[in-house]
């Protein structure tokens, strides 16, 4: 807060132009099994194509990749033939920060960590990593209560590969 002072010069309780900064997010760290199947989609989609993802998945069980019943390498053709690559959506979630949340089959580390924040968590900075990934104004949708519409990633604790979906898929 600034007043002008006795004599006209600018009286400030805090340093001018200082900036109101979040502290840093605490981000568990990846256990090995987990941070080894990380780098394995990683390298994946970096230089392999929706067919090797699929591949990927299909060696997980119930592995999720929509919720419209389709097999995994037919969904994400029809993503790519849509220009929705989904290759690319996951060297980009993958860039993120990560949350780890409980589940009846153990820990699962997720990503992004703000595809699991409450409407009322979402901080002015995951509001800018929200619009920044999913476009302008999706943090406020978010805090009116929205679904997550963009593509979420969880691999359970012992590196199992457990889901790669889009919230509208």
């Amino acid at each position: 807060v600034c007043v002008l002072g006795e004599w006209g010069a600018l009286e400030c309780s805090e340093p001018v132009g200082g900036a109101e900064v979040e502290p840093p997010r605490q981000v568990e760290p990846l256990p090995d099994e987990v941070a080894e199947t990380v780098e394995l989609l990683k390298q994946t989609a970096a230089q392999g194509s929706y067919r090797d993802l699929a591949k990927l998945a299909a060696m997980t069980p119930d592995f999720r990749s929509n919720n419209a019943g389709m097999r995994h390498i037919e969904y994400w053709n029809l993503k790519q033939r849509t220009g929705d690559f989904p290759a690319v959506h996951l060297e980009k979630l993958l860039a993120y920060p990560h949350t780890v949340a409980g589940s009846p089959q153990g820990r699962v580390f997720i990503w992004p960590y703000m595809a699991m924040l409450a409407p009322d968590g979402i901080t002015p900075a995951a509001a800018r990593e929200i619009d920044r990934l999913l476009g302008a104004g999706q943090a406020n949708e978010l805090r009116k209560g929205g679904v997550w519409p963009g593509y979420v990633l969880g691999i359970r604790e012992d590196g199992l590969w457990l889901y790669f979906v889009s919230g509208s898929g």
